[in-house]
């Protein structure tokens, strides 16, 4: 039937009173166009409009009838069907043939019959089924609906997989769930499932009474999440079962004990708060560790662990915050492959670099101040770590004031900054500094960029017990002696000062130049810096700014100490060039080379950094990449008397739809721990392959190139759709303590999409 010739037929109900009795009368109106002097807008009370290739009626009073490509509208639900017949007198609506009801969720039913309410709200569908959120559908050979919020179903299946394939054709869903009877209870956001199996592909695997699930619609609730279940040569079978408890609107928490054969149950759990003026997350686990046939005397019968971060803000400008970790004993978190997890998670896991920090943080920020009070407490994870050399932190101040007025055309500020260090038995230490800085930028007509900088600084230092050293230097026999006063004399405590004012002249000249469709990029730079000599006595320690690592993106920090102990002293040049090139197929190519010059060696770096002879190192980079699916990046430091390479680090990485692959190289020829230089040379691989569209393999493999012994390999099998992931990973772990064995694992992992999610 054309457009043209389509009857538009509109049905007006509007609810009024019905005398003295309260009931409710109906008047109905049906015709090809709304009664003269009639509008919507007339009419308070919801309305029902229906649109239909005909509409017919026998007498006044009676079932409206609307035939072909029905729709019906009532507020915010839908209905389309092939036949809808509407008794005013029942106010019942009836609705057959190819009939789907949409609601205000967007969550569509579809039935073969449906017998409805007038407001189309509740009512009994036969063949019915429903898609919900998430891709979620429950299907049954009938439904009744009860007060828009609770839906019984009888003889029911509920999946979220796809039933069709990508021709439409039927298919037998990854997983779903068939029960005799299900009540979807839209109050209480549950779905439950009387007498119930859970098939997978189409294999019945489990049987359950009663099951209770997470409406599709709900956003957090109560209830069990997937499993993670393993087998290892250190723990023997173990499984941790989470369950998460929502508490209210703005917290919630996890318990997830992990069940081992061989040292009994670690009890774990986390607690999350989160409101408008901040947030805590509190997490921990314990386990009593009764292993006596294994136990050594540094394992202690009890063992725990112990994250935290959150914040808390006073007003617009303080702000209180936390962040602590602290273990039983230094082997805890690789036995039972501990780490922290969801809003702990941390960019680099400092459990995996052998040392833990807590900290507690005041911080006032009002306008263009700063101010910042911390305290630090160390853990050290390594065999050799003592616990009573490791500093704490107590306190550590950092303040900050940016003028707002220009000071001979150039931005200035005022810093100070103190930090106080105790040890058990070891050096105690205390250093303030008081700074001031100026610097301008100058850009000329023709592109040339010149940075002028200033810094007056002063620094005040006291120590205490000079004699007992700090946890790199205990031995009065050891070199490193030779930096401590009060090895060499009977002077144990020592106050001393410096003074390093510093000014330097930065120039720049980026060039930009477009061949053909090629975008050509060279950047030359230059920095003049002096300072006053020998402003890094022997009487001042270095606590804080004992590891540096020289590379190009450092060059240009006028002092590349990275603390305040150190100070990079003398008159130099800082000198590189930058350059790049994009191909219009997609390849780019960049690369930076620099050096330092320096008109007298400084004391300031080992002299394993690269630094602090008359000619540093080279360092630079070289990165290739092609488009967005491979390349190489590369950093490097190369030796300036033999040209040895010194330091490397460089990652090549392969991307497509079936293939994910990179490639790690890291080589360090004289690294600085505790005093002793240490030679490193790593190569990690990981790669991932798609087999099919749903099942991929994959492995990652860690090499100490030093040693030539494996560190660490993984082997993956996963499998992963629309509505389901599983995994099974084994794993070689050759990591060796004196209470730590290397081990062998295999860990399994599986989610069920909106049923365990």
């Amino acid at each position: 039937m054309s457009t043209c010739n389509r009857l538009i037929a509109r049905l007006l109900m509007t609810t009024v009173l019905a005398g003295a009795a309260g009931g409710v009368g109906l008047a109905a109106y049906a015709q090809d166009r709304a009664p003269a002097g009639t509008s919507a807008e007339d009419d308070e009370p919801e309305q029902v409009l229906f649109e239909a290739d005909t509409v017919t009626r026998e007498y006044e009073g009676g079932p409206i009838v609307a035939e072909g490509d029905v729709k019906a509208y009532f507020g915010e639900r839908y209905l389309h069907a092939d036949k809808l017949i509407y008794n005013p007198a029942t106010d019942i609506v009836i609705a057959e043939g190819n009939v789907s009801i949409t609601d205000a969720n967007m969550e569509t039913a579809f039935a073969g019959r449906v017998e409805l309410s007038g407001d189309l709200r509740d009512g009994i569908a036969e063949n019915f089924s429903a898609l919900l959120e998430d891709n979620a559908r429950l299907a049954a050979d009938s439904a009744i609906r009860e007060r828009g919020a609770k839906t019984k179903l009888s003889r029911a299946v509920y999946t979220s997989c796809n039933v069709c394939d990508d021709d439409g054709d039927p298919k037998t869903p990854t997983w779903r769930i068939k029960s005799l009877r299900v009540t979807r209870d839209r109050e209480r956001k549950v779905v439950r499932f009387h007498h119930a199996f859970l098939e997978i592909k189409g294999v019945p695997i489990l049987y359950a009474p009663y099951l209770q699930v997470p409406d599709p619609s709900v956003e957090r609730q109560s209830g069990f999440l997937p499993p993670d279940i393993g087998a290892s040569s250190r723990l023997g079978f173990n499984i941790e079962l989470p369950y998460y408890l929502a508490i209210s609107n703005h917290q919630d928490a996890t318990f997830f004990p992990k069940f081992t054969a061989k040292d009994g149950v670690l009890w774990q759990g986390e607690w999350r708060r989160r409101g408008r003026e901040g947030y805590h997350v509190l997490s921990g686990g314990v386990i009593n560790y009764d292993n006596q046939n294994e136990q050594e005397d540094d394992v202690p019968g009890v063992r725990w662990h112990m994250f935290g971060r959150g914040y808390r803000d006073f007003g617009d400008n303080w702000r209180v915050s936390y962040d602590f970790e602290r273990v039983s004993d230094k082997d805890y978190l690789r036995q039972y492959d501990v780490e922290r997890r969801g809003d702990l998670r941390q960019e680099l896991d400092r459990g995996k670099t052998n040392q833990l920090r807590s900290n507690a943080r005041v911080a006032w920020t009002p306008g263009k101040s700063q101010l910042i009070m911390d305290a630090y407490l160390f853990q050290g994870l390594r065999a050799r770590d003592d616990s009573d050399t490791i500093p704490y932190v107590l306190p550590l101040v950092d303040f900050k004031h940016e003028f707002d007025r220009k000071v001979a055309g150039g931005k200035a500020a005022l810093k100070a900054n103190m930090a106080s260090l105790y040890r058990t038995e070891g050096l105690d230490s205390n250093r303030f500094t008081l700074s001031g800085e100026w610097e301008r930028d100058i850009i000329t007509r023709s592109g040339h960029r010149f940075n002028i900088f200033a810094k007056a600084r002063g620094d005040i230092f006291a120590y205490r017990d000079l004699d007992l050293g700090t946890e790199i230097c205990t031995d009065p026999n050891n070199a490193c002696a030779n930096d401590f006063p009060g090895f060499s004399t009977e002077e144990t405590n020592d106050v001393t000062a410096r003074f390093a004012p510093t000014a330097g002249l930065e120039w720049s000249y980026p060039l930009t130049r477009t061949i053909g469709e090629t975008r050509l990029f060279i950047e030359p730079r230059v920095q003049l810096v002096a300072s006053m000599e020998n402003r890094n006595a022997a009487d001042i320690i270095n606590e804080d700014s004992q590891s540096i690592e020289f590379d190009y993106a450092g060059l240009f920090d006028f002092n590349k100490a990275t603390g305040y102990d150190a100070f990079e002293d003398g008159q130099r040049v800082n000198a590189g060039v930058t350059a790049s090139a994009v191909f219009p197929n997609g390849v780019s190519v960049e690369g930076s080379i620099g050096q330092q010059y320096r008109l007298q060696q400084t004391n300031a770096f080992d002299f394993s950094s690269g630094l602090g002879e008359k000619q540093s190192d080279i360092v630079g980079s070289l990165n290739v990449r092609l488009g967005s699916n491979a390349g190489v990046e590369n950093r490097f430091r190369i030796d300036n008397d033999t040209g040895s390479l010194q330091r490397a680090e460089s990652i090549a990485f392969y991307r497509d739809k079936r293939f994910r692959a990179n490639l790690s190289y890291v080589r360090l020829n004289e690294e600085n721990i505790a005093n002793n230089l240490v030679r490193r040379e790593e190569l990690t691989a990981r790669g991932t392959v798609k087999i099919t569209d749903h099942w991929s393999v994959g492995g990652a493999w860690r090499l100490d190139l030093e040693s030539d012994r494996t560190i660490r390999q993984d082997f993956i099998i996963g499998y992963e759709d629309e509505c389901s992931t599983f995994g099974i990973t084994y794993r070689r772990d050759r990591t060796r303590t004196s209470n730590l064995r290397p081990d062998n694992a295999v860990l399994l992992t599986f989610t069920l999409k909106s049923l365990v999610d």
